[in-house]
């Protein structure tokens, strides 16, 4: 194998594999990536068993073939190299020498017969997405997934498509049984019969990571599923991420049906107040405290092994003076993912959960529980 390919090119796919390849495993050869070399394209290919990466770049190739090689040491020499023209080559003993004029690498490498089989996605139907509604909407919900491990079943987002009435919607939900996001994205007319996923799905959180990543850029994306994988394309480049087998809550039992009062809020102010009160929280200490009236908001965090804050904020409220205290981490993550201006919370009392909406953040809506005061 031998061939020729621009710094950028290579060093674009090299970027977007760290996270899958540099993930500890009792499996060596998934630390590694698969460069092949054919006709005029190099293709990298990454895998953890879970999620898989191959793209496609554009390359002078002098002789086909393929190594494994270190992906975390192939990216930093890659980084670092000075010139935009970098030449790779195999050598004996699965060696692999990267070069210029100037400066050479010789790494080892690996057998490739040894790198697990990348999933077959001959056939799938894509349906096409604008990568930044994708992005938002993976924003919006990624935040309130849970990171316990002995919860699968909320380790990931739940994708699923809907029906109300004459429309057809994509909706991407989220809970760790403190919080909840949901996020719905109207399916236009031309695309209505290219995807739908009425029984719905998990996808794993670091799978959406991954997904993040690939987005980078814009354009439009493609996204399908086949064989318990969904499959995202963008350009030349392909995830295939490995659902969670498992059934997701009934997530529409803990969305209130309907609120008795209306917070309205400056978001920008309520955010940097929050977070402002989080400076004294702690493991033990972790709640602020919220009065809220006609025309003002006073928070209070207490923490009797560091201190006390208060702060007032106005705001406009219409219902019966309230007070209720938050994790203000739940509320800090849910605002920091909105664009609107304005944040509109609306409540029941002090102990049902509140649904947090924005009128620029359209289809979105937070659920938080509060704390017992």
């Amino acid at each position: 194998m031998e061939f020729k390919i621009r710094k950028k090119n290579i060093l674009r796919g090299l970027t977007k594999i760290q996270g899958i390849t540099g993930k500890k495993t009792n499996i060596p050869i998934t630390c590694n990536v698969i460069i092949s070399a054919k006709k005029s394209c190099v293709s990298i290919l990454a895998t953890d068993l879970q999620i898989a990466f191959q793209g496609d770049y554009e390359s002078e190739v002098m002789d086909e073939g393929s190594a494994a090689v270190p992906s975390r040491k192939l990216y930093e020499i890659i980084r670092e190299f000075p010139s935009d023209l970098i030449v790779v080559k195999d050598l004996e003993n699965k060696w692999i020498q990267i070069l210029d004029n100037k400066v050479q690498y010789n790494i080892v490498g690996m057998e490739t017969g040894d790198f697990p089989s990348m999933p077959n996605i001959d056939g799938v139907e894509l349906f096409e997405l604008n990568a930044d509604v994708f992005r938002n909407m993976i924003e919006k919900t990624i935040y309130a997934v849970v990171d316990d491990e002995g919860r699968a079943h909320l380790a990931g987002v739940y994708f699923e498509t809907i029906s109300e009435g004459d429309e057809k919607k994509m909706r991407m939900v989220s809970t760790d049984g403190h919080r909840l996001s949901k996020i719905d994205q109207i399916i236009e007319k031309k695309n209505r019969n290219d995807l739908t996923i009425e029984a719905g799905v998990i996808v794993p959180k670091s799978g959406m990571v991954e997904i993040l990543r690939l987005l980078e850029g814009g354009n439009k994306v493609f996204i399908g599923f086949k064989d318990k994988n969904l499959i995202v394309k963008k350009d030349n480049e392909v995830l295939t991420i490995r659902l969670i087998d498992g059934e997701f809550p009934d997530y529409n039992l803990v969305i209130p049906n309907k609120t008795q009062s209306e917070l309205r809020v400056d978001r920008q102010l309520f955010l940097m107040m929050l977070k402002r009160m989080s400076i004294l929280c702690s493991d033990k200490y972790r709640g602020v405290r919220l009065k809220i009236d006609k025309e003002q908001m006073e928070s209070k965090s207490i923490n009797p092994e560091i201190g006390e804050s208060r702060e007032v904020v106005p705001v406009n409220f219409n219902g019966n003076k309230l007070e209720v205290a938050f994790n203000p981490r739940y509320l800090t993550e849910a605002l920091n993912t909105m664009n609107s201006h304005e944040v509109i919370i609306g409540f029941n009392d002090e102990i049902n959960p509140c649904v947090v909406e924005g009128g620029s953040d359209p289809g979105f809506l937070g659920v938080v529980m509060p704390m017992r005061i």
